[in-house]
């Protein structure tokens, strides 16, 4: 019987090591950072903020406690370092949060900073221009002239607006906005067919990543291309939604949005929106499901 050949391309790559990198970074985020959180804010005398929880961090009140202590702490100005001179919790936070896995350092004037990865250049760069294909494309060239290797810039580099929407949701804490049937068939056939200049930058997310948490995800090479095949849901993808930017020319501010829909045509595809709301993943899929109940419900507006 012909073998089935399952390509590992780069955008099964990447959503698969997405995956992997956020069940992996979970458990170190709702128990040792967390922990580094409340002892840095308790030192400080900050409480969480009260903002709306992005990302898979709606998931279950630890995640959420930590997004809202880690949103407050980034909005401690820089001079209050000097408090935390001895704080054991702030020093692992700042290693953790300032780390080349979420792009270049961003020195602002707050007490943690955020990663100014690619997609933060190309929204610098192109403001007020911003639409999927512009932001795509020049988020590509910012990745491939740097030596950025984030997460984020894994996913520039592979020109893919959905894998662009997808993975900047997934760090969107450490991220910096921009302003503005069963049948009986044999062994599958794994190909590996990701770019060489992804899977180089993605080694040194990779290791970079084990190196910060003791953890071992797999390389990215032909010899891991089942494990990231089997990482890849695009499934769970739909309804991921991320502020990637806003206008403060504006009142009220206005936020700009990336979402990924599912399409009849195509697997799935990127919408980009404006609102005076932040809009979460957890707000936007709600959304969906009313969408798609009411499209049911009334044929014509089919």
């Amino acid at each position: 019987m012909k073998t089935e050949r399952r390509i590992v391309d780069n955008r099964v790559f990447l959503l698969g090591l997405d995956e992997l990198y956020r069940e992996s970074v979970k458990a170190h985020e709702r128990d040792e950072l967390r922990a580094c959180a409340r002892e840095t804010a308790r030192t400080l005398s900050v409480t969480p903020t009260e903002v709306p929880v992005e990302g898979y961090y709606s998931e279950d009140q630890q995640l959420a406690e930590y997004f809202r202590l880690v949103r407050a702490l980034q909005q401690v100005p820089i001079h209050r370092e000097s408090e935390l001179e001895s704080v054991g919790g702030y020093l692992r936070l700042k290693q953790v949060i300032e780390s080349p896995i979420f792009g270049p350092r961003f020195d602002g004037d707050c007490l943690l900073t955020a990663g100014e990865d690619s997609l933060s250049f190309a929204l610098n760069n192109t403001t007020p221009e911003w639409d999927i294909e512009n932001l795509t494309s020049t988020a590509y060239q910012c990745a491939l002239d740097s030596d950025d290797f984030s997460l984020v810039a894994l996913a520039a580099l592979a020109r893919d607006s959905v894998v662009l929407a997808a993975l900047r949701e997934t760090v969107v804490l450490y991220a910096k906005a921009a302003v503005f049937g069963c049948e009986v068939i044999p062994d599958p056939e794994y190909v590996w067919q990701v770019d060489d200049v992804v899977e180089s930058r993605a080694r040194r997310f990779v290791e970079e990543f084990n190196r910060l948490f003791n953890e071992s995800l797999p390389q990215p090479n032909a010899e891991n291309a089942e494990i990231f095949w089997h990482a890849c849901d695009a499934s769970m993808l739909i309804g991921r939604c991320v502020r990637i930017g806003f206008d403060d020319s504006v009142q009220p501010i206005r936020q700009y949005h990336w979402a990924i829909d599912p399409h009849p045509k195509h697997t799935l595809i990127t919408r980009d929106f404006w609102d005076t709301d932040i809009w979460t993943t957890q707000r936007y899929r709600e959304d969906l499901s009313a969408r798609n109940r009411r499209l049911h419900a009334d044929p014509e507006t089919r």
